[in-house]
């Protein structure tokens, strides 16, 4: 019969029973073993040291960019992660744990060089710069480390939120010791079996090779699935019985090691992917439920170009989603404006062109967009200084609602093919509408769509629809005029309590990039009290 193995730290020893614990500002890194209670035999499972690469091949030139060598207190420790994000880096908890097991959230006690995109360590590519922060979990060996500089050139490898299976491939690489190096400078790879599996961890079995092992160095390296070509990172290595390590002990006989899994910790990776992000936004952004979990989520073009989604999580904070295009040519779009305009119950983007052009991008099964295609016959959406997406009475599809220049107000239907019909219905009695914004949805809970607006004064009114065509007169929704600060407010459910919501955006400082607050709706044609909808903001 086997006993549980015990994880010997670089700094003192866990049992594997133990769970974190929290002290202070101070986040204690102590994690389980049981996921190699029937891979490994008695003893100690030492962690990978900070201080040494997978026993396993060498990885071909450009291969698993994605994996990062860490550098730790100018040579005191050495570990391997994986870029999540251009500016973030996952890897095991313990390579900046103090003496006493602790890591503390913040600057590295320790100055941390990070490199990433070097297959080979010595070659002059990737990039070389320092972590900034340390982010660690509490309840797993696992930390966050966020770069001083983003990665060019480098695409980060995407979190999984599958949970590993017994028995499945799991590849890792690492920076670590060889059978025959001390300190390679080329990266290693090699495959493993996912053994048993618990709720933080899941044991590795060595597989191709058969007497593959994790040695000092490779600790927070990538433990990952590859499918048809897309890799998922289920987890980073955190402990291994260094069996065939340079250096080791040659009468080791016991394989194995372990792995902190990822996939359940997922949204947390990608709230955190969302630091600086902010600043980074331009004034084009639109809402529309863009990952098919019935919550409203945020589209917005990027200072370079690129347009990206932003999911909403159960409360309504965002978190990073994914790239909507395939490319950053998005810059010049005036207004973005999302909905369902071809009623095949799939998100679409309708967007005005520089030149005034109204494009449909409809949404695709896959997630995808098309390819544009005109939305309107002639430019003159470049007149319209508000858009927003409307379903008027017995419209079977989403249309469009503009304000134009003159300050009159317009509704137009979609075909079935999701481009406009050619016509349009005015919408309001005179030319009152200047509004800094307008927004629409069933704020009342009357089946009718209605439209929130903006005044030029900060004021915040709800225009109920009427059901015949037409908008009642304006009722105040707020109880004071501080609406004229925001630079953008998006509607929609973004909590997914079936009643729709305001996110509003507010205007960067000379001290940061302003914020985000979601303002729940009532459906009742009230709002409730901001709270923030944006990590760390």
């Amino acid at each position: 019969m086997t006993s549980r193995p015990v994880i010997r730290t670089p700094h003192r020893v866990v049992s594997g029973a133990q769970l974190s614990q929290i002290t202070g500002k101070r986040s204690r890194t102590a994690w389980t073993t049981a996921a190699l209670a029937t891979a490994v035999a008695a003893g100690a499972l030492t962690v990978a040291a900070p201080a040494s690469a997978v026993v396993g091949d060498a990885a071909k030139d450009g291969q698993y960019a994605f994996t990062a060598k860490l550098d730790i207190g100018g040579g005191k420790r050495a570990c391997t992660g994986a870029l999540v994000d251009p500016i973030w880096v996952l890897t095991a908890a313990s390579c900046f744990a103090d003496a006493s097991g602790n890591v503390t959230p913040g600057v590295p006690a320790l100055k941390a060089t990070v490199t990433v995109g070097r297959t080979d360590l010595g070659s002059t590519g990737g990039t070389v710069t320092e972590a900034a922060e340390v982010v660690p979990r509490t309840d797993r060996d696992l930390v966050a480390v966020r770069l001083a500089k983003p990665v060019a050139g480098v695409t980060p490898v995407q979190v999984s939120t599958a949970q590993p299976r017994q028995g499945e491939d799991l590849r890792v690489t690492g920076y670590g010791r060889t059978k025959d190096e001390w300190s390679p400078t080329r990266l290693n790879t090699a495959v493993f079996g996912a053994d048993a599996v618990d709720a933080k961890t899941v044991g590795l079995a060595p597989k191709a090779p058969a007497d593959a092992s994790l040695c000092q160095g490779d600790m927070g390296g990538p433990v990952f699935r590859e499918t048809n070509g897309a890799v998922e990172l289920a987890g980073v290595a955190t402990g291994s019985w260094k069996k065939g390590c340079w250096g080791g002990d040659d009468t080791e006989t016991r394989t194995g090691a372990v792995a902190t899994r990822v996939d359940d910790v997922n949204s947390w990776v990608q709230q955190l992917r969302l630091f600086n992000k902010l600043d980074q936004f331009t004034g084009v952004m639109t809402s529309g439920d863009f990952n098919g979990d019935g919550r409203a989520d945020v589209a917005a073009v990027l200072r370079d170009g690129s347009l990206v989604a932003y999911y909403a999580g159960p409360d309504g904070t965002l978190e990073y989603g994914r790239d909507l295009w395939y490319d950053k040519s998005w810059d010049g779009k005036q207004q973005i404006i999302a909905g369902d305009f071809n009623g095949d119950g799939i998100t679409d983007i309708a967007a005005v062109a520089p030149d005034g052009n109204l494009h449909l991008y409809a949404g695709k099964p896959d997630g995808k967009l098309a390819s544009a295609k005109k939305m309107w016959t002639d430019t003159s959406w470049g007149k319209m200084t508000a858009i927003a997406r409307y379903r008027g009475d017995g419209w079977q599809r989403d249309g469009l609602i503009a304000q134009w220049d003159d300050g009159s107000l317009f509704a137009y239907p979609s075909g079935a093919d999701g481009v406009l019909t050619g016509k349009k219905t005015e919408m309001w009695r005179d030319k009152s509408w200047t509004k800094n914004f307008i927004v629409t949805g069933d704020f009342n809970g009357d089946g009718h769509d209605d439209i929130v607006a903006g005044s030029k004064d900060g004021g915040l009114a709800l225009y109920a629809g009427n059901g015949k065509g037409s908008f009642d007169g304006a009722r105040s929704m707020w109880r004071d005029k501080s609406w004229g600060t925001m630079q953008n407010v998006l509607a929609g459910d973004f909590d997914g309590d079936g009643k729709p919501d305001l996110l509003a955006r507010w205007a960067r400082t000379i001290v940061g990039p302003g914020k985000v607050y979601l303002y729940a709706g009532d459906g009742k044609g009230a709002l409730a009290d901001a709270r923030s909808a944006w990590p760390r903001s």
